[in-house]
């Protein structure tokens, strides 16, 4: 990464950092684009360079989270089918978890704090539901409207943010953050061994 690159990417996690840092103290709600400019030290038209809205400056790293799921899926290796793959992208959020604990600024408890921010995180899921259906599609040859592929797509996003939300939740209230991680990765493979059963019943992969 050169050095221009090097510096807007700071400009960037600076604006979130700052965000997520008034967000926490004194609610989504409250805080204003200036103030979130003043305290990451920028004007508020840079603000709006790196983010169109509030809600944006919270989910910083939502593009980064969708290019590797969808990464993970057009890359995976010959007999890895896509429940493999959701089953470890599910595990690697959880093993990070474990590793760093909650998230700076308690990122869920913001979200689950402001009924704009609940709306928006699931505005984002569905986004990440059609373009994993857009990748099944391409593969199967279907059509990008395939009622069948837009299906597993949302069972399989919709068992990885039933973890994800429920697991915040849990670590946002102050449950044990080691218990919560072994639960939800139980949890979950559960889940995609179900939908593994049923794909195998069907003759899919």
């Amino acid at each position: 990464m050169g050095l221009r690159a090097r510096k807007k990417r700071q400009t960037r996690e600076a604006i979130a950092d700052a965000a997520a840092e008034l967000f926490a103290r004194r609610g989504f709600e409250a805080v204003t684009v200036d103030e979130v400019a003043s305290l990451a030290d920028v004007s508020r038209q840079t603000v709006f360079n790196y983010f169109r809205s509030k809600e944006e400056m919270l989910f910083d790293r939502d593009a980064e989270v969708e290019a590797a799921l969808i990464g993970a899926l057009v890359d995976r290796p010959p007999g890895t089918t896509v429940v493999d793959v959701f089953r470890a992208h599910t595990r690697e959020f959880w093993d990070r978890q474990r590793a760093i604990g909650m998230p700076p600024h308690g990122f869920w408890a913001i979200v689950e704090s402001s009924p704009a921010l609940r709306d928006y995180s699931e505005a984002t899921f569905a986004r990440h539901g059609r373009s994993v259906a857009r990748v099944l599609a391409a593969e199967r040859g279907a059509p990008t409207d395939d009622a069948g592929c837009h299906a597993l797509a949302r069972m399989l996003c919709g068992v990885n943010v039933a973890a994800l939300t429920c697991g915040l939740h849990r670590l946002a209230r102050g449950d044990d953050a080691a218990a919560v991680t072994r639960e939800m990765v139980a949890e979950a493979d559960r889940a995609y061994a179900l939908i593994e059963r049923g794909l195998v019943s069907a003759g899919g992969r």
